[in-house]
């Protein structure tokens, strides 16, 4: 439900939308159409309003110049050619052969210290003599 149409709000909706009433807020166009009616002073308010509308709807612009055209489209950005987007490609694609061949070399050096690891006897700690007993051991 919409509050009653008071002056102040009358002369708000006028504002903002204008004099004429369908461009008006669908929810608020009985209320205010009703207050139109019968009120004088929103007679003198529509009629201040409808002078206005009138100027602006009599506004236009003037068509641009030819420089103004020409500067506008001269310095609109341009398609690409088709050899500029080949050099990308081509950048691009030597980017990703570069990233590949840097992962098969880490993956071949990873393959070939591997063997060599998987040899060794691990034992724990309390099993290995330290070096200071290996020394005494050896009279060192």
């Amino acid at each position: 439900m919409t509050k009653p149409m008071d002056l102040a709000r009358f002369e708000a909706l006028v504002a903002a939308y204008g004099a004429m009433p369908d461009q008006w807020p669908e929810e608020e166009r009985a209320a205010a159409q009703a207050f139109a009616d019968h009120d004088p002073r929103a007679a003198t308010l529509l009629a201040e309003a409808d002078a206005i509308d009138g100027l602006l709807f009599a506004h236009r612009v003037a068509d641009p110049s030819r420089t103004l055209r020409a500067i506008v489209i001269e310095s609109a950005p341009r398609r690409r050619g088709l050899a500029r987007r080949m050099r990308m490609w081509g950048a691009g694609l030597a980017a990703a052969f570069a990233a590949c061949a840097g992962v098969l070399a880490g993956s071949a050096a990873t393959a070939a210290l591997a063997p060599a690891t998987t040899h060794l006897l691990l034992y724990e700690h309390d099993e290995v003599a330290s070096y200071d007993e290996a020394l005494e051991e050896n009279g060192s």
